[in-house]
């Protein structure tokens, strides 16, 4: 196995390499059998999360002589590339049968053993390659590479190399691929741009990301180019992480690289700005795609209306979507969904019911959120017939509903002031098989409330609290406002008195409730309480 130190000049991201590391084969063992370690290799400590069996690892060792460490023996052994070999038995030789039986292998001699009928290198390099790609196991796979450089005396392959490469990451040693780099490097071994891409991707991927971008930025030192993917990978990786600084230096190397933006990678650094609140400069990316010839997309559309919506930007909203229809972008149910809630907010009630009955003209079902938006809508704009007759028609077309839909339309009678039928909807909807939720008795404690029944209201709050149902900010403060609004102090004040001496209620929540429910002064005094006593 290759050691010694290594041969960049700047160090590897992620574990510092201040000493020279040997990385050495060890054996392993199935529970209640033991292997023995080569006399030169020392055992060491496998970890709790190791399973029954100890495959062959890789680990620092401290200190090796210049006599005898495989560095210096790897010097004397040249790889013979002139010698042709004899013919490769590729195609004679069951590469699952062949798997099969180095999976049954227990320590590393027994692997040896079963390959060294291939010792001549009577298999080509493509085949052991795929062979590596193929095995499950990481530690047999370290095994093998061994075997394909230091018995068969195979000329090293960068191709191997990545593949193991790969089968470690996967396991999440990442250490061991520290280490492959370094001997890629001493085995004259030049990583090529899916070396970097699979470190790079990986260490991404398990929220390493500034080991990853140190992996990038010793790729381009090396001057092997990247491309479009993976720069991709590591903008959705940012923005996953919600790391939207390093997205756009990332894109902006991109661009700088003379690497072109695709419509992926273009539509991602739509989100970006977006959830970076860059809302100038996503709408400028429109005109950018469009000026290098990459058209936008429904995507692209879509994902800037959420962005304005996310920021309540309505009218913004409204002149995307008026782009889109000039440029003929065709619409999606998303997109569509998007914009009867823009109209809603815009009191274009009309607009918004136009849009839903076209969606079927343009080949679009309308789910579950278009019938909730809408029925919304109908209700802000007092719209309350139309509103009952699109509730009835879900009903009768057998569109599904769910507690949303139940809520909209119990606050819609409530503005109606048919309180009973809101009431009568709350076991309508448990018939059905929906449950009730915080919001659902919420609406419930405020119709009854606005219409002087207080009594029931109070009632069933006093039952929720019994049945133990979580009493969440929203009833609290409805129900304080509820006791406000008929003159009974005293029964506000008690519920007040509980969110100043919350015992299980957040402080945070409780100022919140309070301000909610126009109590500004307790919420301050509240707040000062929390402020004093450090929490």
């Amino acid at each position: 196995m290759q050691v010694g130190t290594t041969s960049s000049s700047f160090p590897l991201p992620l574990l510092p390499h201040n000493k020279t590391h040997n990385y050495t084969s060890i054996p392993f063992t199935f529970k209640g059998r033991e292997g023995k370690p080569r006399a030169r290799f020392p055992p060491i400590a496998f970890s709790a999360s190791s399973t029954t069996k100890h495959v062959w690892r890789r680990t620092p060792q401290l200190k090796t002589t210049p006599s005898s460490s495989p560095s210096h023996q790897l010097t004397q052994k040249r790889h013979p590339r002139n010698q042709q070999g004899p013919s490769h038995l590729d195609h004679s030789i069951d590469m699952d049968e062949l798997l099969s039986s180095i999976g049954q292998t227990q320590i590393e001699q027994e692997l040896y053993s079963l390959m060294s009928t291939y010792k001549g290198r009577q298999l080509s390099i493509r085949f052991m390659v795929s062979l590596l790609s193929r095995e499950p196991d990481w530690q047999r796979s370290l095994a093998i590479l061994d075997w394909i450089n230091e018995e068969a005396l195979y000329t090293p392959s960068v191709f191997a190399y990545n593949v193991v490469i790969r089968n470690v990451l996967r396991a999440k040693q990442w250490e061991i691929a520290h280490g492959l780099f370094e001997e890629m490097r001493q085995r004259a071994l030049a990583p090529d741009r899916y070396t970097y891409s699979t470190l790079i991707t990986s260490f991404g991927k398990a929220g390493m990301f500034d080991s990853a971008l140190s992996w990038l930025q010793k790729m381009e030192q090396d001057h092997v180019s990247g491309d479009l993917v993976l720069y991709s990978n590591l903008i959705e990786l940012s923005r996953k992480l919600c790391d939207y600084s390093k997205a756009i230096s990332i894109f902006s190397r991109l661009k700088r690289l003379g690497i072109m933006p695709d419509l992926v990678a273009y539509n991602s650094m739509i989100n970006v700005f977006g959830k970076a609140k860059l809302f100038r400069e996503a709408r400028l990316l429109l005109k950018e795609m469009r000026a290098v010839g990459v058209l936008p997309d429904t995507v692209s559309y879509s994902t800037l209306l959420s962005m304005y919506i996310e920021n309540q930007k309505f009218v913004e909203a409204l002149s995307v979507f008026s782009e889109m229809n000039e440029v003929k972008c065709p619409l999606d149910l998303t997109t569509c969904n998007i914009m009867i809630d823009v109209y809603g907010q815009l009191d274009m009630a009309k607009e918004a019911d136009r849009l839903f009955w076209s969606m079927r003209k343009m080949g679009l079902e309308p789910n579950v959120v278009s019938y909730n938006t809408l029925l919304r809508v109908y209700g802000d704009a007092e719209l309350f017939g139309e509103a009952i007759h699109l509730f009835r028609l879900m009903q009768r077309m057998d569109i599904e509903q769910n507690v949303v839909t139940y809520n909209t339309m119990i606050k819609i009678y409530g503005k109606s002031l048919e309180h009973e039928k809101a009431t009568n909807l709350v076991q309508e909807m448990q018939n059905r098989g929906i449950q009730p939720n915080a919001m659902t008795y919420s609406t419930i404690i405020s119709i009854w409330g606005k219409a002087g029944k207080l009594d029931r209201a109070a009632m069933l709050f006093q039952k929720l609290r019994s049945s133990g149902v979580e009493i969440d900010q929203v009833l609290y403060q409805t129900m304080i406002v509820a006791y406000g609004r008929v003159g009974l102090v005293a029964h506000a004040k008690r519920l007040l008195h509980e969110l100043k001496r919350p015992d299980n209620i957040p402080r945070e929540t409780a100022i919140t409730i309070l301000a909610g429910a126009g109590r500004i002064e307790e919420a301050t005094w509240v707040f000062r309480q929390a402020f004093d006593a450090g929490r």
